[in-house]
């Protein structure tokens, strides 16, 4: 009885902790979408002595320009609608809505976002090895979107979850790179590192630690 006591105990305290967690990242991603937000007055129109713009003139205009704001406008979307996605209250309550919403996500990650975050990445600055690391990225996310959809089609909605889960930490890259970006220059930190930090480590990082969490997760259950 004590033992069982105990357990329950553990139960509720490791759950409190998990819904303060989740609460606080979806706060810090809300608060870091608004940033990015606020930063579109250079955007419309294009600034080139802002800091994203800076060395793009010559190459701005045409597909890229195309491309460049067909992502920035869908970034913050597939942040927020994906934000709403991923909480389970919302899922179970309003059904409906949450087909539709994946619907969206769907729609916007693999026909607006991948393919303009592909060409922007043949852009990138500072060598190949960055660029790679953001056409990785973009390629990665259309396919775990993808597989997302093909699980829900199927019906397999564990798997579908599994997949979402994984493409809307890939869109929290953008998170990331923001929190990273502030954090060098607060530290004075300018060297070409940083740009493959960002390409790679902002993406592959959080990835990682999603497969490490979502492993022990299951490996617990199986155990209980």
């Amino acid at each position: 009885m004590a033992d069982t006591s105990k357990a329950q105990s553990r139960w509720k305290i490791k759950s409190s902790y998990l819904v303060t967690l989740k609460s606080s990242v979806g706060l810090l991603i809300v608060v870091v979408t608004g940033k990015i937000l606020a930063e579109y007055v250079n955007y419309f129109p294009a600034n080139f002595a802002a800091d994203f713009l800076q060395g793009r003139k010559n190459h701005f205009y045409g597909i890229y320009q195309w491309a460049f704001y067909s992502h920035i406008l869908a970034g913050p979307v597939t942040l927020i609608v994906g934000l709403i996605l991923v909480n389970d209250r919302f899922r179970l309550r309003w059904s409906r809505w949450h087909k539709r919403f994946g619907k969206l996500q769907i729609v916007t990650v693999l026909l607006v976002l991948t393919p303009s975050g592909l060409w922007m990445s043949f852009y990138a600055l500072s060598g190949i090895g960055v660029k790679l690391g953001f056409a990785s990225l973009a390629l990665v996310t259309g396919y775990c979107a993808w597989k997302g959809w093909r699980h829900a089609v199927q019906r397999d909605f564990r798997r579908h979850r599994i997949w979402m889960l994984r493409c809307y930490v890939l869109l929290c890259s953008a998170v990331v790179t923001r929190i990273l970006g502030g954090t060098f220059v607060v530290l004075g930190i300018g060297a070409d590192w940083t740009y493959y930090l960002a390409a790679w480590g902002s993406w592959l990082v959080p990835l990682l630690i999603f497969e490490v969490g979502r492993r022990r997760k299951s490996t617990g259950e199986r155990g209980a």
